[in-house]
C-alpha cells in the first residue's frame, strides 16, 4: 500500500488553489464582492441556537416539525469526536449499531441484515446525497469502511421509511449529506492529523466561483493507519488500511428557477485484515485438525483480549468505486420538480484464510465482486397553502456479480494414509476445490406520494403510500478446481471433485407490494408537539445460493411500525428535546442460518421467521451558555424473535439446546434436514438493549486573536449476542470516551487540536462468532466443544494525535 502519489496530488491541488481567492475575486461581479464584504461578522459570530434543518421527508423542514424519530449528527460533532468512517455513526446516535460480522451493515432499533448474497438488500438504507447505495459491499469483518470527507450532516431516520425512501429502508435510513458548492465564494479548507500507529488523515476542500451563477467544489481525503493485530507467522501487523476519496461538485443556477448539481466521486480503499479473527477460546477441532494447536507454537494464547494471529493465507479487501449523479431542480412558484439520475460502478476483490492458521488447510477463499447500479428518481414537491404534497417515481437497475474460489490442501500429503482413512476417504488422494460465478439482475420501479395538511388548528395529518415492483434474476455456475480439496467433501466423505453441473442454473423471483404511512401531529404550543405514526415497510425478495445446494427463492421481508413521540423547543430554543416510543413487528425476516451438521452443513439466508423490536429513545440538546453546549441521547430497545429456526446443539456441551426443544423444522427446508429449535424470545444479534451517549462542547475567547475549545463525548452500549441463542457469543458491554482540546485564531483561519479516542483505554471487540473448523466433526463425536473467535475493533486501544485545521478565502 503506497501513499506518496495520492498524498502529493492532494497537497498539490490544495497549494495550487491558494491563489484562487484573488483570481476569483477579480472575476466575480461587483454584487458578489459586496455580498462577501457584508457578512464577515456573521462568519465570526458564534452560532446562535436555532432550528436544525433536515430533509427526512425529501424537503427542507425543521427537525422538530417532522413526525419521525431522527438523530442528527453535525459536521462539528464528527470533527470534534475525530471519527472518520461511516461505521462510526453508531457512537454518535442512539439505537444504531454496526454489524462487523460477515456481510456487515447497520442495525437500527436492533434490526439489520447479515448476508453475503448478491441479490441481498439491507434493512437499513444507506443514502448519500439522495443516491441509494444498493450494490452489496462484501466485507468479512475488516476495517474497510467508507471515509467521511466534507460532510454537512448525517441524518439517522429510525423505523420503516419506505414511503419516501423506498428500497432497503424497512428498518431505517442512514442519510449522509455532503457540502454543496457555494456560489460567489472562494475558499480553501483542509486538515492534517497524525496519531498513534502512524495514523494519518488528510482532507482538503476547494470552493471556487465560476462567474456569478455557478461554482465548483472539490473535496479529497487520505486516511491510513498501521495495523494493531500482530501476525506471528508473516511478521506483518494486520488490520492496516489505506483509503482515498475524491469528490467534485458543479453547481449551476442559470436562473432563479433552475438549479443543476453535477457530482462525481471516486473511492479507493485497501486493508490487510479481511476475515482475520483472533481465537477467543479453543474447541474440539474438526476432523483431527485443531486450530489452537496449530498456532500454539507461535506463542498465541486464545482469550478475550487476544490480538495475535498466525496465518499463511492471503487476507485483504480492495475496493474501488465510481459514482456520478445529476440533480436538477426547477421551481414552479409553489412547487418544485426534482430529477436525480445516478450511476455507480463497484469493484471489490477480497481474500481470507478460512482456517486462520499457518497450515494450508483451507487457505484460499477468494472473491471478486462488484457490479453497476443505475437509479432515476423524479419528484414533485409542492405547497398549496393548506396542503403540502410529494409525488414521485423511482427506477432501479443493478447488475451485481461475484466470482469466487474456495480451495485448500487440507495440509495432508499423499502418504498421510492414517489421517485420510480417519476421514473416510476412499481411493487415492486427488484433491479438488470449486469456483463459482454468480451474476444477478435486479430491477425495481415504484410510484409514491405523501400528503400533509393542517385539517384543524394545530392538528396536522399526513398520509403516504408507495407501490413497489421488484424482479430479481440470478445465474450461478460451479467449476472444479484441480489439485485442491474442499473440506465439506473431505471431512467424513471422499476427497473428490464436484459432480458437475451440480446446482448450476438460473432462478427468478418477483414481488410487488403497496406500503403506506399514516401520521398525526398536534401542536400543544408553538414550541411543543406530539405525534403518532403507523407505517408499513417492505424489503424486496432475494435469491439465496448456498454452496452446492439448490437456489432458494426468498419472500419479501415485511414490517409494521407503531410510534408515538414528543418534540419540544424550550426556553427560547435553548433546550431541544425529542422522545419516542415504538414497536415494530417483522414477518418473513430474511436472516442467515447454518443448516445441517458436518460434513454437509452450509450457511444460507432464508425467510427465518418473525421478530419484534420495541422500546423508547430520546435526544436532548442544551445550549447552556453562548459557549457551552451539552447533549445526550439514549435508547432502550429489548428485541426478541417471535419465530426463528436455529440449529440444535444437543451434541455440544457448550452451549446445549434446552432439553426437549429440538423438534422444530422450518418450513421450506430441503427434505431430510435435521430438526431445529425455535429461538422465540431470544434477542436479535448485534442488538444491545441499552445504548446511550453524552457530549459536551465549550468555546471561549482567550484574547482578541485566540479562541479555546474543549469537547468530549462518551458512548456506551450494553452486551449483545453475536450468534442467535448462543450465550457464548455474548459480547460484554463497553463505553468509549473521546476528547479534544483545541486553540485557534479568532477569525477561524486555523486551529490546532490535541485529540484522543478511547481515552480510558477500554478493550472491547466488534463481535464474537464460532470459529470455522473448530466445533467437532459430526454427530458421532459426542459432547464436542465449540471454539469462538473475536472480531477485533479498531478503537479498542487508546490513540492520541494532533490535528491542524485551516480555512482561507471569503
Amino acid at each position: 500500500m503506497r501513499t506518496a502519489k495520492p498524498f502529493a496530488l492532494l497537497v498539490g491541488t490544495s497549494l495550487a488553489a491558494l491563489a484562487a481567492p484573488a483570481v476569483a475575486q477579480e472575476a466575480a461581479p461587483q454584487a458578489a464582492t459586496e455580498e462577501a464584504e457584508a457578512d464577515p461578522a456573521d462568519d465570526l459570530a458564534p452560532p446562535a441556537p436555532g432550528e436544525i434543518i433536515v430533509t427526512a421527508q425529501r424537503r427542507e423542514q425543521a427537525l422538530q416539525d417532522v413526525p419521525v424519530s431522527i438523530s442528527v449528527i453535525s459536521e462539528d460533532a464528527l470533527e470534534q469526536s475525530n471519527l472518520t468512517t461511516i461505521a462510526d455513526v453508531q457512537f454518535l446516535a442512539s439505537g444504531v449499531n454496526y454489524n462487523a460480522n460477515f456481510g456487515g451493515g447497520f442495525n437500527v432499533r436492533g434490526v439489520g441484515t447479515q448476508s453475503l448474497l448478491m441479490s441481498a438488500e439491507q434493512s437499513v438504507a444507506l443514502v448519500i446525497d439522495d443516491v441509494i447505495q444498493g450494490l452489496p459491499e462484501v466485507s468479512f469483518a475488516g476495517p474497510s469502511y467508507q471515509s467521511l470527507v466534507d460532510i454537512e450532516r448525517i441524518e439517522v431516520l429510525k423505523g420503516p421509511q419506505g414511503t419516501l425512501f423506498g428500497k432497503n429502508s424497512s428498518a431505517g435510513v442512514i442519510q449522509i449529506i455532503t457540502a454543496k458548492p457555494k456560489i460567489g465564494r472562494s475558499t480553501l479548507d483542509g486538515s492534517l492529523s497524525y496519531g498513534s500507529r502512524n495514523e494519518v488523515n488528510v482532507e482538503s476542500v476547494v470552493n471556487l466561483p465560476l462567474g456569478d451563477t455557478a461554482a465548483i467544489r472539490v473535496a479529497g481525503g487520505i486516511q491510513r493507519r498501521d495495523g494493531f493485530v500482530e501476525d506471528r507467522f508473516s511478521g506483518i501487523d494486520r488490520w492496516a488500511y489505506e483509503r482515498y476519496s475524491l469528490r467534485g461538485k458543479l453547481l449551476w443556477e442559470p436562473t432563479s428557477d433552475l438549479s443543476i448539481l453535477l457530482t462525481g466521486e471516486y473511492r479507493n480503499l485497501e486493508d490487510n485484515a479481511n476475515g482475520l479473527w483472533t481465537f477467543r477460546n479453543c474447541g474440539s477441532g474438526f476432523g483431527g485438525f485443531m486450530p489452537c494447536d496449530e498456532v500454539a507454537p507461535y506463542g498465541i494464547v486464545a482469550g478475550p483480549e487476544n490480538l495475535e494471529v498466525a496465518t499463511e493465507g492471503a487476507s485483504y479487501t480492495k475496493q474501488e468505486s465510481y459514482t456520478a449523479s445529476a440533480k436538477l431542480e426547477y421551481y414552479l412558484g409553489n412547487a418544485t420538480i426534482t430529477s436525480i439520475t445516478a450511476y455507480r460502478d463497484l469493484l471489490q476483490p477480497i481474500a481470507l484464510d478460512t482456517d486462520a492458521t499457518p497450515r494450508a488447510i483451507y487457505s484460499k477463499n477468494e472473491n471478486v465482486s462488484g457490479g453497476t447500479q443505475f437509479t432515476q428518481e423524479l419528484r414533485l414537491n409542492g405547497d398549496s397553502g393548506i396542503l403540502n404534497y410529494t409525488l414521485g417515481g423511482f427506477y432501479y437497475d443493478s447488475r451485481p456479480y461475484q466470482k469466487g474460489m474456495n480451495r485448500g490442501t487440507l495440509g495432508y500429503l499423499p502418504d498421510d494414509s492414517a489421517i485420510l482413512l480417519s476421514l473416510n476417504a476412499i481411493g487415492p488422494y486427488s484433491g479438488q476445490g470449486y469456483a463459482s460465478w454468480v451474476k444477478a439482475k435486479i430491477r425495481s420501479f415504484a410510484f409514491f406520494g405523501q400528503l400533509e395538511a393542517e385539517v384543524l388548528p394545530n392538528l396536522t395529518l399526513i398520509a403516504g403510500g408507495r407501490y413497489t415492483n421488484d424482479d430479481v434474476r440470478q445465474r450461478i455456475d460451479y467449476y472444479d478446481q484441480p489439485d485442491t480439496c474442499r473440506p465439506a467433501y473431505a471431512f467424513g466423505q471422499s476427497c473428490h471433485g464436484l459432480a458437475l453441473p451440480l446446482t448450476s442454473g438460473e432462478a427468478q423471483v418477483k414481488a410487488d407490494k403497496f406500503t403506506y404511512k399514516l401520521s398525526a401531529k398536534y401542536d400543544i404550543t408553538p414550541d411543543i408537539n406530539i405525534y403518532a405514526t403507523y407505517a408499513t415497510g417492505y424489503k424486496g425478495p432475494m435469491i439465496s445460493h448456498p454452496a452446492n445446494q439448490p437456489q432458494l427463492l426468498l419472500r419479501p421481508e415485511l414490517s409494521e411500525s407503531y410510534e408515538v413521540g414528543l418534540k419540544a423547543d424550550l426556553f427560547d430554543r435553548n433546550l431541544l428535546v425529542t422522545l419516542a416510543a415504538f414497536r415494530v413487528d417483522y414477518d418473513d425476516f430474511q436472516g442467515q442460518q447454518r443448516v445441517g451438521v458436518a460434513p454437509t452443513f452450509y450457511y444460507t439466508t432464508t425467510n427465518a421467521g418473525g421478530l419484534k423490536t420495541q422500546g423508547v429513545e430520546g435526544d436532548i440538546t442544551w445550549f447552556a451558555t453562548p459557549g457551552l453546549t451539552l447533549s445526550g441521547n439514549f435508547a432502550y430497545i429489548p428485541t426478541e424473535f417471535t419465530e426463528f429456526a436455529v440449529q440444535c446443539y444437543d451434541r455440544y456441551t457448550n452451549p446445549a439446546t434446552p432439553p426437549g426443544e429440538c423438534t422444530y423444522v422450518q418450513p421450506g427446508l430441503p427434505p431430510g434436514s435435521p430438526p431445529q429449535f425455535n429461538a422465540e424470545g431470544y434477542p436479535l444479534i448485534y442488538s444491545p438493549e441499552w445504548t446511550w451517549g453524552l457530549r459536551g462542547n465549550y468555546e471561549a475567547d482567550i484574547s482578541n486573536e485566540l479562541t479555546f475549545n474543549a469537547s468530549a463525548s462518551y458512548s456506551y452500549r450494553s452486551s449483545s449476542y453475536g450468534v442467535v441463542a448462543d450465550a457464548n457469543s455474548i459480547n460484554p458491554g463497553y463505553g468509549l470516551l473521546n476528547a479534544q482540546l483545541a486553540i485557534g485564531s479568532y477569525d477561524g483561519r486555523w486551529e490546532l487540536a490535541l485529540w484522543t479516542r478511547n481515552l480510558l483505554d477500554e478493550h472491547f471487540v466488534a463481535g464474537i462468532f464460532r470459529t470455522p473448523l473448530d466445533s467437532g466433526t459430526d454427530n458421532s463425536t459426542p459432547l464436542s466443544t465449540i471454539g469462538y473467535s473475536n472480531i477485533p475493533a479498531m478503537d479498542s486501544e487508546r490513540s492520541v494525535g494532533l490535528k491542524l485545521t485551516w480555512s482561507f478565502g471569503n
